[in-house]
């Protein structure tokens, strides 16, 4: 009897071990599809994330995610990261890029409010080649051959932590979150982001502006809304 009630109870364990994983399995899944928009430029986004709460702290989520973004701009100028003395900037009449990344993210929850910011660690941007005028600076450098002409550029294509490097593509967002429903929320916030360009090469050979640069790079902070749509929990 003794060998029965065991095997019984050892049934009744596995039989209701998955409704126990479930009970306290509280991963995370959520699709924004919303964009950062100011008077001359916008950048849309899809952004997946899965998140885990911390330890007992159920208020506090940390994950991981991917995110396909764009920019789409008229009027726009990139500039160098040489030393100010030979710091120099492309103007352009309009740029586009697109890329993906993989971000990191932390939020905390009240209620139905989420409180979160998020950002790119690694990405790859593509985009169609832009020109460029190159006025050059006031004292001839290294680019002095391409004074008040025109130069060939196309986006970075590898890029590392925008937030923090220059002349790296990608994203990051500070933001808040409210659930209008168990499957639908409304999120507003504010956007960081970097479009970096890079010259293109002349007849096989790199082309260096100057300070010797081939990249150049801006920062844009805008207003951002999306609408949040819960995948599973």
């Amino acid at each position: 009897m003794k060998s029965i009630a065991r095997t019984l109870l050892l049934l009744g364990f596995i039989v209701n071990q998955p409704l126990f994983a479930q009970k306290y399995n509280t991963a995370q899944a959520t699709l924004d599809i919303g964009t950062g928009f100011s008077d001359k430029t916008w950048a849309p986004s899809i952004l997946y994330h899965e998140d885990l709460p911390l330890g007992q702290l159920r208020w506090l989520r940390a994950g991981l995610g991917f995110r396909a973004w764009g920019y789409y701009g008229n009027d726009v100028n990139l500039t160098s990261k040489a030393g100010a003395s030979s710091a120099s900037a492309l103007q352009y009449k309009n740029v586009s890029a697109n890329g993906v990344s993989v971000e990191v993210g932390a939020s905390v929850t009240v209620w139905r409010l989420d409180i979160g910011a998020n950002v790119d660690l690694l990405g790859f941007a593509w985009g169609p080649r832009r020109n460029a005028y190159y006025p050059g600076i006031a004292a001839p450098g290294e680019g002095r051959a391409y004074y008040d002409k025109v130069i060939s550029t196309s986006p970075v294509n590898f890029n590392a932590l925008p937030l923090f490097l220059d002349n790296n593509n990608g994203q990051s967002e500070v933001y808040g979150r409210i659930w209008l429903s168990k499957g639908i929320a409304l999120k507003v916030g504010y956007q960081f982001g970097q479009l970096a360009y890079i010259t293109r090469s002349i007849e096989g050979k790199n082309v260096y502006l100057d300070g010797g640069e081939r990249r150049f790079s801006t920062r844009y902070n805008m207003p951002y809304a999306a609408l949040t749509f819960k995948l599973f929990r």
